[in-house]
């Protein structure tokens, strides 16, 4: 009883752990903030689970190991001889899931053949490979029928398109529900540090080409470090140009492809890039504008 005891003891630390774990508020925290997503729950609940039954399969042996140990304790000699010369189960069991010959049978399964004394055996398949191999043809009939026969269910290519329009539209709907405070009349710059930093990321994807990574501009696109502007300088002159866009100069409008929230954050960060006069940078360009104009 003491071995026992100090099997299931860890067994039982272990298990009132993790109950413990499953216990916490942290589990219940499903939001997209949090680390304990529905979906790592879900794995982790999986693996908890693989781990219990691993664990209760090794006590198990363990256990029965033990119990072996107490019925030859009280054999006899004899009683022992013969009980070492039975095959156990799982020797058994294995010998009948592969179909083992043995070994006095080899002589009946020699091959008529011999290459340089390596002779072959005539062993069929296992059965449990046999039974995985059926098992293939049995799916792969159900799978035909399923899919191009009845056409019950839709393939991968037409499941992922109907996934990709369930998400547009619910990416249409969440947008649709976010309502804004301002437009390009009453926009403000920003100065929250995400915000910027987006802004910045957006900037060097999206404007880059034209105005360069710095805004200092090129052939395309004029200079967005100085004082001097083509369409004004202000805070609501830059975001009405993203959003409007200058089709003559073949600037085209944002709006269609960013929210409210995300051309204010580039026109702020653009607002950051006035006075950094990076080397090689385009001539002014328009009129000049000072923001302390009242403008």
């Amino acid at each position: 009883m003491k071995a026992l005891n100090q099997v299931f003891k860890p067994a039982r630390i272990g298990l009132f752990a993790l109950f413990g774990l499953l216990s916490t508020p942290a589990w219940a925290q499903t939001g997209t903030g949090t680390f304990w997503t529905e979906e790592v729950i879900f794995y982790t609940m999986v693996g908890l689970i693989f781990v219990i039954a691993l664990l209760v399969l090794l006590v198990t042996i363990y256990v029965l190991q033990l119990l072996k140990a107490f019925v030859r304790k009280d054999l006899t000699e004899e009683q022992l001889a013969s009980y070492d010369g039975q095959p156990s189960v799982w020797s058994k069991l294995w010998a009948k899931w592969n179909d083992i010959k043995p070994v006095e049978q080899e002589g009946e399964l020699l091959l008529d053949h011999d290459y340089d004394g390596i002779k072959e055996l005539d062993n069929h398949l296992p059965p449990w490979w046999k039974g995985l191999f059926y098992l293939t043809i049995v799916y792969a009939v159900i799978y035909l029928l399923v899919f191009h026969v009845f056409e019950s269910s839709p393939l991968q290519e037409e499941q992922y398109e109907i996934e990709m329009a369930r998400a547009t539209a619910a990416s249409q709907a969440r947008k649709a529900d976010v309502t804004y405070d301002f437009d390009e009349n009453s926009v403000t710059a920003t100065d929250d540090p995400a915000g910027l930093a987006e802004g910045k990321k957006t900037f060097e994807s999206l404007c880059a080409a034209c105005h360069r990574a710095d805004g200092g501009g090129n052939a395309i696109g004029p200079n967005l470090t100085d004082d001097y502007w083509l369409h004004g300088g202000a805070m609501t002159d830059i975001f009405s140009t993203i959003k409007f866009g200058v089709p003559d100069k073949g600037m085209i409008p944002w709006e269609q492809q960013m929210n409210p929230e995300k051309m204010r954050n580039v026109a702020s960060y653009i607002m950051t890039l006035r006075g950094t006069n990076p080397p090689g940078a385009k001539a002014p360009q328009g009129d000049l504008f000072k923001p302390d104009d009242g403008q």
